[in-house]
């Protein structure tokens, strides 16, 4: 483990990996900044879809730029030369099937939220509507910690399936070619190797998010909704930045994780 930490560590200050995921972590919080944005003026219902569904498409852009970045961190250990444009034109196909893997997600996080929105209807029903709000209040906390649940998968799913996706030939992808029952041999282990590529993530996240929100509580904009979307962009800019490194890393792992499995 030390080993591969260590090496994972090595090859994660690449100026091209770093400028590619800062590329693409920029993009997604484009993304989760619009949806901020669209949010400010919508009830709980549309709030809450407006939260999640950016996760799941950013998780589905995530997995594709994984493929990437763990190619090249396959070329980069055998000391071969790393061509970003040779890769993404060689793994086109991949890159494909590992955006498209997180449709599911997004599928089944739908089916959720409209079954939410019954409850939210039941709330505005006259007279009975506090009644079922207080009676039906497991539907929803259900309904979100499944919400919640499909979240941290998706994370996982980034790592379990963004090195199989890279490193295996193509050959016209199903879900039965993928062979998801080797992916359940050694859980445990793939599980602390999850944790240990994470807790850069996490660490940095929580660190920058804090930071983001400290400095949209201290240093208010007065102006109107417009201004604080664009305050949050700028924001949003360095965050991405800072958190690329880790990301990268969490991706180099995943390809060491993949590999000492099949040694």
């Amino acid at each position: 483990m030390k080993y591969m930490c260590s090496r994972a560590g090595e090859y994660t200050f690449s100026k091209m990996k770093l400028a590619l995921t800062s590329l693409t972590l920029v993009f997604c919080g484009l993304l989760i900044v619009f949806s901020m944005g669209l949010s400010l003026a919508a009830n709980e219902w549309i709030t809450l879809a407006l939260t999640f569904l950016p996760i799941f498409i950013s998780a589905g852009i995530l997995i594709a730029l994984g493929v990437i970045l763990i190619r090249a961190y396959h070329d980069e250990v055998k000391n071969k030369e790393v061509s970003f444009q040779k890769i993404i034109k060689l793994s086109w196909r991949q890159i494909a099937f590992a955006s498209s893997f997180f449709l599911p997600v997004v599928a089944a996080y739908i089916l959720m939220w409209i079954v939410l929105g019954i409850f939210f209807l039941l709330q505005e029903i006259p007279f009975i509507g506090t009644v079922s709000t207080v009676i039906f209040a497991f539907g929803p906390f259900l309904l979100l910690l499944g919400s919640l649940l499909l979240c941290a998968a998706s994370v996982f799913f980034l790592f379990l399936l963004s090195p199989v996706l890279a490193l295996k030939p193509f050959t016209g992808y199903s879900l039965v070619d993928l062979d998801l029952s080797r992916l359940s041999l050694n859980l445990f282990y793939r599980l602390v190797t999850f944790v240990v590529a994470a807790l850069p993530v996490t660490f940095l996240s929580v660190i920058l998010f804090l930071a983001a929100r400290l400095t949209t509580i201290l240093y208010v904009v007065s102006g109107s909704d417009l201004q604080m979307v664009f305050q949050w962009f700028f924001i949003m800019l360095p965050f991405a930045i800072l958190l690329s490194p880790s990301v990268v890393f969490f991706f180099n792992m995943a390809a060491e994780a993949q590999v000492h499995l099949r040694k």
